[in-house]
Parts: C-alpha cells; sequence; structure tokens
C-alpha cells in the first residue's frame, strides 16, 4: 500500500501533505491484539487538524492499550479523481492502512454542510453507504459531533450515533467491542445499547422512531461529562507539517455558555456550563507549548470573557510567556464584558485580532434573541479596544432574525459607522471587518420553529448594510446565502433528507462548505428528484407538528421552547435603564501618548561585536519531503521556542524572530543542504545548537553550524548554484539517459512552458543548466538560481527521460548542494559566504 501511494497517488495531488502523516504527535500503535478505531473527519485537513474535539479523541483512544486510533480526513477533488482512477483506497494517515481494514469508523459531524463527503469517504474505502448493506466483514459506522443532535437526515448511514460529550462515552463503546471479538454486528450494537447511555441505533426503531427492543430507549440523553479533566487534553498535541486554519494553541477554559441566546444551538447541546480550574489551564499551556513551540495561546469556550477570572487568567498567562515572545488571544468576546487589563493582557506580545458580537442592530432586537447589553456597551468596547492600540476590529452580525425590521438594519449600518468614528479618534488607521451571517433556525433552540428566508431576500438585506456603511477601510464577509438555506434545510430535516443527500452525491457535490464547490443547482435538482418542495421546507414550523429530533433530550423540553418561543412573540422585552456600561469610563489613564513614540535602542556592548549571527546547515529526509518552505520556515520556528533559545526579535506591535532563510526547496525534494541565518539576542554558544538538535523531529538533522561575523548579503542573493541527484540505479540501461544528456548539454537553446499562479509563459532554461552527468548510480544536476538563471528539475527531466518521465521522479530528488561560483570561477559554499 505505502508503495502504491508513493509512486501513484502523492505525486498527483495538489497538497500531498494533507494525507502523508508524519506528523510530531503522530501515534503509531502494533495493530495485533488491539481494537483498530480510525476517527473520521469528513472535511479537508487543514480544518480537521485544527479541531480540538480530534486532538482529545485522538488522545484518549490511544492512551488505552486495548485500542488504537487513527486518522483519515475527507480527500479533496483532486485527490478523489487519481484515487478512483488508480483503484487506490481510501487509508490512514498514520499506517497508510485501508480504511475497510479497521475495526470502527467514527465521522465526527461539525455542521451540516459536509455530509456528502462523508459518502465520498465511504464509497472511496469500499464500505456500503446504507448501514443495512453492511456485513460483519465491514467496519462498524460511528458519528459523533454537533450535527448529531438531529441526526435523521443521516440516519440510513450511519450504524450509531453518539450523542454528547464522548470522552467517556467512546472508550466505554469501544471497549464492549474488544470484549466482543467474535459477535455480529447487531449483538455489538444490542450489547452497547444495553449498557451506554446517550446512544441512538437507528436500526432498533421503526419509521417514527419507535424502540423495536425493551431494552432501546425512547427518548435519548446527551452525555454530559460533569468535569472536564485534565487528562483529557494531550502533553504532546499532534502538530501538523503543514499549514492549517488554525496555526495556534487552542486552550479549552470552559464548556458551555451562561447566557442562553435564543437563535444559539451550542447553548443548549453545550450545557451546563463547566469551568476548569486556572491551575489545570495554566499546567497545560506550558506543557503544551514546550512541546509544540507554537506563537499563539487561545483561551478557548463559547464566552471567554464570561470565564470567572478572566482577567486574572490571561494577564498570568501573559506574564509568564512574554520573555519566551508568545501571545494569547480570544475568540468573539460579548460587549460590556471586555476590560481594559483583559486587553493589557491580550496585547503584551503581539495584538491578535478582536471580534465583537453584537449579532442584532437595535437594543430592541437583541433584547428579543436574549443578548442583553446596549450600544453603549458595544461602543464601550471598541473604545477600549482603540485605546489599547487596536487597529483593527471584527464586528460579527446576524441578518434576518425573528422580527428584524428595516430599523434594526439600519442599526447595523450606524453601529458599524460609530465604531469607525470612534476609530479615528486614535492615532493610526483603522481597518473595520464585519461579517453577515444569515440566520438559521436550529434545533433544540425557541426559534427552530421558524421560518427559513429565501437566499435573494437575505442577499438584500446584506446589500441594504453594504450600500450604507460603504467605506474604503470597512470591509464586508458573508456566506453564499443558498449555502446558508440548505444548511438550515438539512439541519431541520428527517428521514427523506438521507434521499436527498445520496442523490446530491452521485451528482457531484462536495465540500458544500466551500464557496468555490458549492453548486445549489445540484442540490435543487436533488430536492425535485426526490419530489420535495424547497419552499415548503423554508416556511414556519406548526408547533403541534413533530419535529424530527424531539426524541432527544436535552434538558430543555420542547414544551419549554414552545413557551419561551411564544413569550418572545407576545411580549418583546422593552430597553431600560439597566442596560448600563459595564465598564467605567476613563478619560486618558492608560498610558497613552499620541503622536510617533521613541525609537528603541536595543544597548549594546562597545567593547567587542556580539557574535550573534549563525549560519545552519539542514536537510529532511523522506517523511518531510511534502512541506513547502512556509512549512518548513514554521517547523524550524517552533523548533526554536521548543528549544527555549535565545532568539533576537524584531521590534514593533507583531514580534518576529531574526531568520533568514535559503532558496525553497521545491516540494517532494528531500535535501541536505536547507539554510537558515539565526540572530541571537545573545552572544552564541555552541551548545545551542545541541539544544536545537534536541527539539527537532527524527528525520530533521543539523549538519553544521558557523558564525557569521559580517553582515553579508542574503542567502538568495549571494548563491547561484545548486546541485540535485536523482537516484537512476533502479533503471535497466544508462545508455539513452547518457544520450539524452548529451544532447541536452549540445543544443543552444531548450524552451519549456513555466506554470505560474496566473499564467503559463515560455522560459529559455539552457543558460541556467551548467551540467550534467552520472556518478555512483546518481544524475547530477548543477543547475542556476539567482543571477545565474533558472532552471527547474520538473522542467529539465522530461527532456533527460523523453516518454520514460514519470512525475514519480520528481518525488526522488535529493539537493545535496547550494554555492556560488564567483567572477573568477571559484566555488564558495554557502557556509563560507
Amino acid at each position: 500500500m505505502n508503495d502504491l501511494l508513493e509512486k501513484k497517488f502523492f505525486p498527483y495531488v495538489i497538497k500531498p501533505g494533507r494525507y502523508a502523516g508524519g506528523e510530531i504527535g503522530q501515534i503509531v500503535k502494533n495493530p495485533d491484539g488491539k481494537l483498530n478505531y480510525l476517527h473520521a473527519f469528513p472535511d479537508k485537513y487543514e480544518l480537521g487538524e485544527s479541531y480540538l474535539g480530534l486532538q482529545t479523541i485522538y488522545h484518549i483512544i490511544n492512551r488505552d492499550d486495548r485500542f488504537l486510533c487513527e486518522r483519515v480526513f475527507a480527500v479533496d477533488t483532486d485527490a478523489e479523481e487519481v484515487m478512483r482512477h488508480k483503484n487506490i483506497p481510501l487509508f490512514s494517515l498514520e499506517s497508510r492502512r485501508p480504511a475497510k481494514e479497521f475495526d470502527v469508523i467514527g465521522f465526527t459531524l461539525t455542521y451540516e454542510l459536509i455530509y456528502t463527503n462523508v459518502l465520498a469517504m465511504l464509497e472511496l474505502a469500499d464500505i456500503p453507504l446504507y448501514a443495512q448493506d453492511r456485513t460483519n466483514e465491514h467496519p462498524l459506522i460511528f458519528a459523533g459531533g454537533p450535527a448529531v443532535y438531529n441526526p435523521e437526515p443521516m440516519a440510513d448511514f450511519f450504524d450509531l450515533f453518539f450523542i454528547g460529550d464522548a470522552e467517556e462515552g467512546l472508550p466505554e463503546m469501544l471497549g464492549i467491542i474488544y470484549g466482543m471479538p467474535h459477535s455480529s454486528r447487531e449483538e455489538k450494537l444490542k450489547e452497547i445499547c444495553r449498557k451506554v447511555e446517550s446512544v441512538y441505533i437507528p436500526s432498533f426503531y421503526d419509521k417514527d422512531r419507535k424502540p423495536l427492543f425493551d431494552f432501546v430507549p425512547d427518548k435519548i440523553i446527551p452525555r454530559v461529562e460533569k468535569e472536564l479533566k485534565p487528562d483529557y487534553y494531550p502533553k504532546q498535541p499532534i502538530l501538523p507539517l503543514i499549514d492549517t486554519v488554525h496555526r495556534h494553541l487552542s486552550v479549552e477554559i470552559m464548556r458551555g455558555c451562561p447566557q442562553g441566546c435564543r437563535f444559539c444551538q451550542a447553548g443548549p447541546i453545550y450545557r451546563p456550563v463547566r469551568l476548569r480550574s486556572s491551575q489545570d489551564i495554566l499546567t497545560q499551556v506550558e506543557t503544551q507549548l514546550n512541546n509544540t513551540g507554537h506563537e499563539e495561546v487561545t483561551l478557548l469556550s463559547l464566552s471567554s470573557s464570561d470565564y470567572p477570572q478572566i482577567d486574572t487568567l490571561a494577564a498570568t498567562i501573559a506574564t509568564r510567556l512574554e520573555k519566551q515572545k508568545v501571545s494569547i488571544s480570544l475568540p468573539s468576546l460579548r460587549p460590556g464584558s471586555i476590560s481594559p487589563q483583559l486587553l493589557k493582557a491580550a496585547k503584551m506580545v503581539r495584538r491578535a485580532g478582536l471580534t465583537i458580537s453584537p449579532e442584532a442592530g437595535t437594543e430592541r432586537l437583541r433584547s428579543f434573541i436574549r443578548k442583553d447589553f446596549s450600544d453603549s456597551a458595544i461602543y464601550e468596547t471598541a473604545r477600549i479596544a482603540f485605546e489599547n492600540g487596536w487597529t483593527t476590529i471584527k464586528l460579527y452580525f446576524m441578518v434576518g432574525l425573528p422580527t428584524e425590521t428595516e430599523e434594526d438594519l439600519y442599526g447595523i449600518v450606524n453601529i458599524i459607522r460609530n465604531i469607525y468614528n470612534i476609530g479615528q479618534k486614535y492615532p493610526g488607521r483603522k481597518t473595520i471587518n464585519i461579517t453577515l451571517s444569515p440566520f438559521i433556525p436550529k434545533p433544540h433552540t425557541p426559534f427552530q420553529w421558524d421560518e427559513i428566508l429565501p437566499p435573494e431576500m437575505v442577499l438584500d438585506k446584506i446589500r441594504f448594510i453594504k450600500n450604507r456603511a460603504a467605506n474604503n477601510h470597512i470591509n464586508f464577509k458573508y456566506p453564499l446565502t443558498e449555502s446558508s438555506l440548505l444548511q438550515g434545510l438539512l439541519g431541520r430535516g428527517g428521514r427523506k433528507m438521507n434521499d436527498v443527500i445520496i442523490t446530491a452525491y452521485k451528482k457531484g457535490c462536495r465540500f458544500d462548505g466551500w464557496n468555490e464547490n458549492f453548486d445549489f443547482q445540484k442540490w435543487s435538482d436533488a430536492f425535485q428528484e426526490n419530489n420535495i418542495d424547497i419552499n415548503d421546507l423554508q416556511k414556519p414550523i406548526p408547533f403541534d407538528a413533530p419535529l424530527p429530533w424531539s426524541f432527544i433530550h436535552k434538558g430543555i423540553s420542547i414544551e419549554h421552547l414552545k413557551k419561551e418561543r411564544h413569550r418572545t412573540s407576545v411580549q418583546l422585552k422593552e430597553y431600560s435603564s439597566h442596560f448600563k456600561s459595564e465598564t467605567t469610563q476613563q478619560s486618558n489613564d492608560y498610558g497613552i501618548a499620541y503622536g510617533r513614540s521613541r525609537k528603541k535602542i536595543n544597548l549594546r556592548s562597545t567593547i567587542s561585536p556580539l557574535k550573534n549571527r549563525v549560519r545552519i546547515r539542514w536537510g529532511k529526509n523522506a517523511p518531510f519531503r511534502y512541506m513547502g518552505h512556509l512549512d518548513n520556515m514554521r517547523l524550524i520556528e517552533r523548533a526554536l521556542r521548543r528549544a527555549r533559545l535565545p532568539i533576537a526579535y524584531s521590534e514593533g506591535f507583531s514580534p518576529k524572530m531574526k531568520l533568514s532563510f535559503g532558496p525553497p526547496l521545491p516540494l517532494g525534494f528531500t535535501s541536505e543542504t536547507e539554510l537558515v541565518d539565526l540572530t541571537f539576542s545573545t552572544t552564541f554558544m555552541p551548545y545551542l545548537i545541541e539544544k536545537l538538535k534536541k527539539s527537532l523531529p527524527a528525520g530533521i538533522d543539523i549538519y553544521e553550524s558557523k558564525i557569521i561575523l559580517s553582515k553579508s548579503q542574503s542567502l538568495s542573493s549571494a548563491l547561484n548554484r545548486v546541485r540535485y541527484l536523482l537516484p537512476v540505479n533502479n533503471f535497466p540501461t544508462t545508455t539513452d539517459l547518457m544520450n539524452n544528456i548529451e544532447k541536452v548539454l549540445k543544443a543552444s537553446s531548450l524552451e519549456v512552458e513555466r506554470i505560474g499562479k496566473k499564467e503559463t509563459t515560455k522560459v529559455e532554461i539552457r543558460n541556467a543548466i551548467y551540467d550534467l552527468y552520472i556518478e555512483d548510480n546518481n544524475l547530477n544536476m548543477v543547475l542556476g538560481i539567482g543571477e545565474g538563471g533558472y532552471a527547474r528539475p520538473s522542467e529539465l527531466l522530461p527532456l533527460i527521460f523523453g516518454e520514460g518521465f514519470n512525475r514519480y521522479l520528481l518525488f526522488t530528488v535529493h539537493r545535496c548542494e547550494l554555492y556560488r561560483v564567483n567572477e573568477n570561477n571559484e566555488k564558495i559554499s554557502a557556509m563560507d559566504l
């Protein structure tokens, strides 16, 4: 399988690093004698590996000696095409085994627009899409996550849904399966149903969701872990080798939200509020940073500023991390809950993004949706942020909320304008980024019965706001209104949605949450072909109509939600004087100095210059060849932080390590001559390199280091030659290669097509080919870079191998030397420049 992937898959996909595995923190176990569990995230790697729940589950399952847990993500459309063409099955990242060989596959369903990805993954794994068609030879297919609080739209495709917190429940289920190695899949499911709460097994119910067996519950109570135990969180998180959506260390500080907003599904499904102790949080931050080297820590919860000791916690973490130049950030903050002390901690190293969530444009509508804060609280929060040096603020609003009027839309416009005007009172250019999200009625909320507005009406509301708040420094972002409609239709759907989803899948729908992939026409056709009228589904749901998710009881009854919705409809709360800013007005007590601040001058000894600039030659072997240049840079930066080396940083609001890297290495190549210049804040000592070596993963090696005394030119501009090696020992004869090499060297002109980001151009590369020869069963290619011209191995090898060229060859190239040839034709090593 591994040889198949290396030769037939990785060379032909756009981002092979998504599927290669090998990250720091990856756990590889011998599968023999263990229950093999595959955790599946049905979206791109960049999103899935940023999801905190995946890291938690991966750690919890793998710490149990009875189990092993590996990962798989949805493959992008280019990779799916390759896999179908080459007959390559879906495989895990850790062992690269086919997914079909695992005992259990568990999917995390975060939201509705990934449902077709689930089907694609099952089909690529050669597993029947419908649960009823699977035999004892197939893995059990589980699902969990936020979207399973209405499991009915996907009920035909899963053997089991686990509703609620899975930290204890998933190991319980796997333990039962582990103890029943020779039992049928139905016997295993029955035993789980008898012994594990919060489990929904669709095949154990009739079409009206009535239990078929005495031991099957008629209602499902979601699992709630009363305590967020420290051992739920890994000491060594998985550290991605490629860029992901979130590059920070996420640390959960609280689960659940105390606010109870009427539109929000996360509030009811994560209740009750559970706090982690400050000491547990501090310990986790310190341990995980030592093992990852992140430059930012995010204190994560649904409403982080509502954590009772958030000011003290943030200040303590920021103070401890200041010397390491690691900053802290918080997700969306509630207006009126942000203090100057909190922002002071957040800006101690660098200012991360700041998001304020007014949600609605008027106090009347905010009161209606239970966002009980005033306009003045919003403005005071913005003022505190600007006063503390923030130049960019993000505002989050919803459009299309129940009872929304034109006055509420004007309210959004006024808030945007007023916050922009507040920012103009402080020095520096200000940018306001606005996110406008269509309201989607969600199950288990008081608004679950409300109308889903037509996409064109929502878009009109968005345009209304944009046209009236237009400004060169105000940016708007919003999703496709049709995708929001689809999310609402699927989220409130019943079993009939199974047919719609599989029809849309067969039409080619994938990654519907990504604008570039979303095709609403295909979905419209899928609804129509299954005789379902979208317009009917958008209408309000009568209070007496059965709800597909009503058998899931999450603390608050349907009757209570009806009363809550009825109360908001007939009696809207009026604005009253209890809306007051929670932050005391202060004039200029924050030590803000207007105008340009004094330039910081680093005092240095005048006796002798600091020997603090060091050049390192390092390399990487096969497991790391799917990392791009920016990925390499992040890897080195994180290793430097893990080693706690005294690296110098730039000045300013966003300090960066003083590093200078050599020429980028093409994707797929290995190397022994990567270069980086480090600037230390103290005199360099050799033991620092030894510390750095210990912090690097196996397969990343440091070969030599050297102090640079002079202020030399940049590496990229100083170098003009590179030598690559390509093994040719597997070729039956080198005669044809030698002949083709001779033709290339004798040619006066070699024109090739070079594919750029925007266009393809024809370029001349002959002047950048300096030598080609075979030595020790390796093809040596000496090519130009920088002022020596530029030729790529990917452009040269097809000329040498002709019809025998295969893209796999590019994934066996090794960069072995970078140097300069001066005007006297003298060769100067990169380490001597």
